[in-house]
């Protein structure tokens, strides 16, 4: 029978923001997690969790105290977003039905509260996805497996920021816009990977976690595989 917990993770994505504790249900679980920093997941039941996030290694009136409910059985992603004051949490979900092939998927979601809509392409190719706002998630489009330098575009063709992404077979990439359009610290472009659930017709699907340390930022992660 598959498990009815959930995979969450947290991605320090609030420009201007210092490295943060991140509290659940009154448990200091995540301790300093720094800008443009993803953490490993965590194994929680489905239902309501209730979330603090304070400065790192304070105990101090929180920077975000929330909750947030948990659906059963998802790999969840929570950027935490904006600016300070007004900062917040944007859940992910993975959102990936099991395939049997070895396709390679990407998204995109811009999490820079100043930029403009914005678009992603590949260096010298074909824009990816088009006048994407702030908070909005894409959905999910078929890449091959390769080595790419994506960049982020304003309406106009301007390039406001560029990265080179490793795509693997069987890999999930949602791809974000992070940082301030003009200000400190300055648009940039980020992914994080998950892996693909896949149907063996060799063996029943099972779940197994490994740590993965390929990341563009060298942030280990657990990545869930199904064999």
């Amino acid at each position: 029978m598959p498990t009815i917990n959930s995979f969450l993770r947290f991605l320090h994505a609030s420009p201007g923001t210092q490295a943060i504790d991140i509290y659940t249900d009154g448990n200091l679980v995540i301790k300093d997690l720094a800008y443009n920093e993803t953490s490993e997941y965590l194994v929680v039941g489905p239902g309501n969790i209730h979330i603090k996030v304070l400065p790192a290694g304070e105990n101090t009136t929180p920077l975000l105290d929330t909750e947030l409910n948990i659906p059963p059985s998802e790999a969840i992603t929570v950027p935490i977003i904006g600016t300070l004051p007004d900062i917040s949490l944007l859940p992910i979900l993975l959102s990936v039905a099991p395939r049997d092939n070895d396709d390679a998927l990407i998204r995109f979601t811009n999490l820079s509260p100043t930029a403009p809509n914005t678009d992603l392409g590949i260096e010298g190719g074909a824009t990816l996805f088009s006048n994407v706002g702030y908070t909005q998630v894409t959905e999910f489009e078929v890449i091959e497996p390769g080595s790419y330098m994506l960049q982020l575009r304003s309406s106009d063709g301007t390039v406001l920021a560029s990265g080179t992404i490793k795509v693997k077979p069987r890999n999930a990439y949602t791809v974000y816009a992070i940082g301030l359009a003009e200000e400190n610290p300055p648009l940039d472009i980020g992914f994080y990977t998950d892996q693909i659930p896949f149907f063996s017709q060799q063996a029943i699907p099972t779940t197994v976690f490994r740590k993965d340390n390929w990341s563009v930022s060298k942030v280990p992660r657990i990545t869930l595989v199904y064999k």
